[in-house]
């Protein structure tokens, strides 16, 4: 009796144990390993990061001109830009710019120090403004900039270029990169020895519109007085502007 108890002991004994290390032991993981990454092949997947630029010359630009002028009190500092400043508004107007293409974006009146001795002493004041420009053809931007100086302007800034067909050239950069990426998906299969499907993703990257022009409406520079009164201008050379294209395209593998 007393060794079929002791048999029956043990038998327990080995049976909890046996529950409790099931009820411990690591689960084992079958299948591959993903591990995800900006550019490669994942789940089935190769993705390829792809960009493509197109140049073209702009035809439109914009500047800013700017009027400063002093007086011994903030009175006569501010009376003092009255008249310049009317009449540049005036010189891009005769030069055919219509009003919402002429933004007065800057004011500012401040004191003017005389720093040579102990004490800061006010000897005046001084009064800035900015006037932004913008709806020009490229053709005459340096002529109406020089028109602006001959008005009264103490000052000139720019120009900024901008490209009239940024939206069919930007669609034109990016089907250039995606074509590019399907290059990139098919030289990582050859190389990995599987075959290129379908494409399962792709999403556009950064877009940089600092060269699209948003203005709908077209604004030609007539030849004027104004414009007569800058003839003597140094030309600007627009060169070309780069737009360009950015996306992340998936490709299945078959």
């Amino acid at each position: 009796m007393d060794k079929v108890r002791k048999a029956l002991g043990m038998g327990i004994t080995c049976a909890l144990v046996a529950a409790l290390t099931g009820c411990f032991a690591q689960p084992t993981v079958s299948g591959p390993q993903v591990a995800s990454t900006n550019e490669g092949t994942s789940m089935g997947v190769i993705t390829v990061n792809a960009s493509s630029e197109v140049r073209v010359v702009p035809d439109k630009a914009s500047f800013n001109v700017s009027v400063v002028t002093q007086g011994e009190t903030p009175e006569e500092a501010q009376q003092a830009s009255v008249q310049p400043v009317e009449a540049v508004i005036e010189a891009l107007r005769q030069a055919g710019l219509d009003d919402r293409s002429i933004q007065t974006s800057y004011t500012n009146l401040s004191p003017r120090y005389d720093w040579s001795g102990e004490v800061e002493a006010i000897v005046g004041y001084e009064m800035r403004t900015a006037i932004s420009v913008s709806d020009v053809d490229v053709d005459g931007v340096s002529e109406l900039m020089s028109a602006c100086v001959a008005a009264g302007a103490t000052g000139v800034d720019g120009p900024s270029y901008y490209a009239s067909s940024y939206d069919e050239s930007y669609a034109e950069a990016l089907a250039q990169a995606v074509a590019s990426s399907q290059d990139k998906a098919q030289a990582m299969a050859d190389a990995a020895g599987v075959k290129l499907g379908e494409v399962v993703s792709i999403v556009e990257g950064y877009q940089n519109t600092s060269f699209r022009y948003a203005e709908e409406m077209e604004m030609d520079v007539a030849s004027s007085d104004a414009l007569d009164a800058g003839a003597g201008a140094a030309k600007v050379s627009p060169g070309e502007v780069s737009i360009e294209a950015q996306v992340t395209v998936g490709y299945a593998i078959d």
